[in-house]
């Protein structure tokens, strides 16, 4: 009867008949049935002792928690809730998958939250980074956020979920480059190593240049500025936006100074190819003193990394 009551939403004619404060399954229908209603305070107290006593409905009482502390903006109670859930060794799936989701989900509020607000506190903390670092799949938006504010915190406290993430092949090699510049920035002096498009390169961050400091970025940049900013500057922006993302894809990945000319020269055809402007490939074997065979292999390797 009661269930049928929740069902039906009505929710305070079941929580009269909810009274056996000994049984787990009781107090879990009245959390239901507080948050139902709208009373969340009460739902928290509630909750608190639900947990305290639950086994079977350990896992749907934790659920309803969570519910309860994201209606009140209770993130941080929240997250730390989750992160001490899915740090265990053994979870059922369909949970883990559930919290992931709400994990996703109370950031981007705690974020948004702190954007409103005009907060000038951090919005992750470095425990918080490391989880999103650890899981398999992770909300992009909520990852690039991450590693944006990793730079004002101490990598060196998060090293092995860094470790791991640059090694899993499953990760973005951009996300990757961002997460070394960290490193490079705070000078971290450590021996690591990431995997990029089939290659493990070895590094260490505190002989490294930042992506856009390095010699090849100067040396392209230059041979495109030399090509197009009299003649289309327009494509010369787009040609150095590429530049950009084929530099922070190869990352830590070293490109020689004899190698600066074939790239500008394949970025540049590539590009106009893209944005259906008129190049002759001879032209581009002049201004870049390269060969046609060079730039085609080239332009299949570029076109090999966006995959």
């Amino acid at each position: 009867m009661v269930n049928d009551l929740i069902e039906m939403g009505n929710y305070a004619e079941a929580l009269e008949l909810l009274n056996d404060f000994s049984d787990e399954n009781t107090r879990h229908l009245r959390l239901i049935c507080l948050n139902g209603l709208g009373e969340f305070k009460e739902a928290k107290k509630e909750a608190l002792l639900a947990k305290q006593l639950a086994s079977e409905t350990y896992y749907d009482v934790v659920a309803q928690y969570l519910n309860t502390l994201k209606e009140l903006e209770e993130y941080d109670e929240a997250i730390d809730i989750l992160v001490e859930e899915l740090s265990m060794p053994y979870i059922p799936y369909q949970y883990e998958s559930l919290f992931n989701a709400v994990y996703d989900e109370i950031l981007l509020l705690k974020q948004e939250m702190n954007y409103q607000l005009e907060a000038k506190n951090q919005i992750f903390s470095i425990e918080e980074i490391a989880l999103l670092l650890d899981k398999d799949n992770c909300n992009d938006d909520l990852l690039y956020m991450a590693l944006d504010q990793l730079q004002q915190l101490n990598v060196r406290l998060i090293i092995p979920s860094i470790q791991s993430f640059l090694m899993n092949p499953n990760k973005h090699s951009f996300a990757k480059s961002l997460i070394i510049e960290s490193l490079i920035e705070q000078q971290v002096d450590e021996e690591l190593e990431v995997y990029k498009l089939g290659v493990v390169y070895d590094f260490n961050p505190s002989y490294l240049p930042l992506v856009l400091e390095q010699s090849a970025y100067v040396g392209i940049y230059h041979l495109l500025e030399e090509n197009l900013e009299n003649d289309n500057p327009s494509l010369l922006t787009q040609c150095l936006d590429y530049l950009e993302f084929v530099l922070y894809t190869y990352f830590p990945k070293e490109i020689y100074d004899d190698e600066y000319n074939v790239y500008a020269g394949a970025i540049h055809y590539y590009i106009s190819c893209l944005q259906s402007i008129d190049v002759d490939i001879e032209d581009i074997e002049i201004g870049y003193q390269c060969r046609q065979e060079e730039i085609e292999e080239k332009i299949l390797a570029l076109k090999q990394i966006e995959c």
